[in-house]
């Protein structure tokens, strides 16, 4: 059985995972700032792959100190398990093409509408012939609200909190509800546009923003907060 080491690594915390097959084994969450526990999580393991995807650009050399084995960056030099259609394969970040991997890993032969809730929120069509198309990017909740408050000479920067009516009474209020409820609006809008050209059409959500859209989301979802690391997966059981 293989041992792989799958590493997602984000702008402030990275994520490790071990997997034993195709079953995530453990899984450990980083703070390079801190400093602390990656030793005690990686002691008496022994990996055969050991997969990158690195979104901040600077974690490969940094992790390289901690070990002695080749770290596979993910990019387009590796192989992949998908045919990819994009027409600028090599602007198409690491961490979609992982994302779109593990909707294989997790729905084979099935059309696939990856969405991943982040600072940017990442629409991408998997075809059930395992063939990546391409998608969309657009503004994450938190991007919109800085936005509206960058770009405007009064409108303030509002904390975040649930908007439980779509109506806003107050200024803050109307911010958060129009980032909140336009968000949620435009996700369904897309689900059901690709889903007339997509049979039988499978919406998966994840990122840190999931679950906070998933309560007001009316379309039928398959929440897959570990989806990329899957992917990660998935790709190193197909390079040697």
């Amino acid at each position: 059985m293989t041992h792989h080491l799958v590493i997602d690594a984000g702008n402030t915390r990275i994520k490790f995972a071990h997997f034993i097959g195709d079953a995530l084994h453990d899984s450990f969450i980083w703070d390079p700032f801190v400093e602390e526990g990656l030793n005690q999580f990686l002691t008496a393991k022994h990996f055969d792959k050991i997969v990158l995807s690195d979104v901040s650009g600077n974690a490969l050399a940094k992790l390289q100190t901690y070990f002695k084995q080749e770290i596979l960056l993910l990019g387009p030099q590796l192989q992949l398990p998908f045919a990819n259609l994009y027409a600028t394969p090599n602007t198409l970040g690491a961490d979609r093409l992982a994302l779109v991997a593990g909707a294989m890993a997790k729905y084979p032969e099935a059309n696939c509408l990856i969405i991943d809730a982040g600072t940017c929120v990442t629409y991408d069509v998997l075809r059930a012939d395992a063939t990546f198309l391409g998608g969309n990017i657009t503004p994450g909740l938190q991007m919109r609200l800085k936005a509206m408050n960058s770009f405007t000479g009064k409108l303030p920067l509002p904390e975040f909190s649930f908007p439980e009516k779509v109506l806003g009474t107050q200024t803050s209020e109307c911010l958060v509800s129009g980032a909140y409820y336009g968000l949620i609006g435009e996700i369904e809008w897309l689900v059901q546009t690709y889903a007339q050209e997509f049979p039988a059409l499978k919406t998966i959500l994840t990122g840190g923003d999931a679950q906070l859209l998933a309560k007001r989301l009316k379309t039928n979802i398959f929440a897959e907060p570990q989806l990329l690391l899957y992917g990660l997966n998935k790709i190193a059981s197909i390079n040697d």
